[in-house]
């Protein structure tokens, strides 16, 4: 049974890979990149668009044009690797002026007008062609808004509609802008953590009383040993296993912010010879709480 999803609201896993190393080693070849999708009533909201997003978001049962907000926590490629296929396809997928009043909000941290602009250009022929003899509706400025927000040390609210709340907060993941966000419906309230390191931030009051917390993790020694051994470039171990939240850590956040159930995503690694009890007993000495370890396709 589903330990979150419940009245009008469900709550799909996309893709639960963690890292921009798409290799069999690092569990590319069953998970996909970073991605959640929040459905109310049949419209829904993407949280961060990793690589293989938006045909899990089919696979998961939505069409791209259900999609009315995507929430970005930060610029990492393995993050917005798909950001610009989802706004592409959102677009072009809405039945060519069926619903002339459909709109898409994409709300990011700083980064995300670069983001934007860039997307333009490396559309702009196609974007051109369909604006022009293809006739598609509304246009796609006219379509996709764009919000580009410095994050802020103090919670603020991005969205305020009956169905859907969204507010955002700085998390701490190197120099990278990055966001947290809190996403509350009429029947669900979950905290996302994005990427971050432990404890240098306000992530965990932030997340204070929701029902749940979707926590990236990250098994910092096993990564570290591997990473030496490979010769990787020690800036690159640094930031890696710095920058990312070792699971004790995760399940001191989830006992801090109270919160009953904690769901593991963005695993690093992701391999499939890291079972579930593995992650699950590597959070339990500092969390007592339900954990789900998240799977591709899941609903939470």
């Amino acid at each position: 049974m589903p330990a979150l999803s419940k009245g009008r609201t469900k709550v799909v896993v996309l893709g639960s890979h963690g890292g921009q190393q798409i290799t069999r080693l690092t569990g590319s070849h069953l998970r996909c990149g970073t991605s959640l999708a929040i459905e109310v009533d049949g419209e829904v909201t993407v949280v961060d668009c990793g690589c293989g997003s938006v045909h899990r978001l089919v696979e998961a049962g939505y069409d791209a044009d259900q999609v009315r907000t995507v929430l970005i926590t930060h610029c990492h490629a393995d993050h917005v690797a798909e950001l610009g296929s989802l706004v592409g396809f959102a677009w072009s997928s809405g039945r060519n002026g069926a619903d002339p009043d459909r709109r898409l909000d994409v709300h990011g941290p700083t980064g995300i007008a670069d983001y934007e602009a860039g997307t333009k250009l490396a559309l702009r022929r196609s974007i051109a062609d369909q604006e022009g003899p293809l006739a598609q509706v509304p246009t796609f400025d006219a379509f996709a808004a764009w919000h580009e927000i410095v994050p802020p040390r103090e919670p603020v609210t991005l969205i305020d509609r009956p169905e859907l709340s969204v507010r955002a907060v700085r998390v701490q993941h190197g120099a990278m802008p990055s966001l947290g966000f809190r996403v509350a419906t009429s029947d669900v309230d979950v905290a996302i953590s994005g990427d971050r390191g432990a404890g240098r931030d306000g992530f965990a009051a932030f997340a204070a009383g929701a029902d749940a917390i979707v926590h990236e993790v990250i098994d910092r020694p096993l990564v570290r040993g591997v990473l030496e051994g490979q010769g990787t470039a020690p800036s690159f171990i640094d930031h890696l296993v710095d920058d990312h939240t070792d699971a004790p850590d995760v399940g001191r956040v989830a006992t801090e912010a109270g919160v009953a159930l904690l769901v593991l995503y963005h695993l690093i690694p992701a391999n499939p010879g890291i079972d579930d009890q593995r992650w699950i007993d590597l959070v339990r000495p500092t969390y007592d709480g339900e954990i789900v370890v998240a799977h591709d396709l899941q609903v939470l």
